[in-house]
């Protein structure tokens, strides 16, 4: 069955990150900018907006939607966490980056864009969550020919 018309299919990939104190201080003042100069979250934003299966939306490439939130945690016994201390309770302020790719976006490829993420994730075990169902994201109709996508 395929999607309505205006309903492209894709699956999400969603990425935790810290971000540093002055980021969220600044993002709280209106300075939203200051996530893309953010040591930790710029790589990451970087590879979504270079690679051309993320964020694609037609006219707009390497599109991301960042939500700001705290993370809790306690590494076990044998982590080596990048923060806190094994034991204890710790809190993290952490921007969750979200893109999407194409529903039927090749396996190998999907794989190879979770390694590039991973690899400039700073966590010991980073967390990158990917939609196993197919999402669809609404459009415009006179947009709906706009993407390099064939599964628009």
């Amino acid at each position: 069955m395929s999607p309505a018309p205006h309903l492209r299919p894709v699956r999400r990939i969603r990425v935790y990150c810290p971000i540093g104190p002055s980021t969220v201080v600044a993002i709280a003042s209106g300075g939203a900018q200051a996530l893309g100069l953010d040591p930790v979250a710029r790589p990451l934003l970087d590879f979504i907006e270079t690679c051309p299966e993320c964020g694609d939306f037609g006219f707009y490439r390497g599109v991301a939607e960042v939500s700001i939130g705290v993370e809790a945690f306690t590494p076990g016994e044998g982590a080596t966490p990048t923060a806190g201390t094994v034991g204890e309770r710790s809190y993290s302020a952490t921007a969750a980056i979200t893109t999407y790719v194409d529903a039927d976006l090749a396996r190998g490829r999907l794989a190879e864009i979770l390694d590039g993420l991973a690899a400039r994730h700073p966590w010991e075990v980073p967390v990158i969550e990917v939609t196993v169902a197919e999402l669809r994201i609404a459009r415009r109709p006179q947009h709906a020919g706009a993407s390099r996508s064939p599964a628009q």
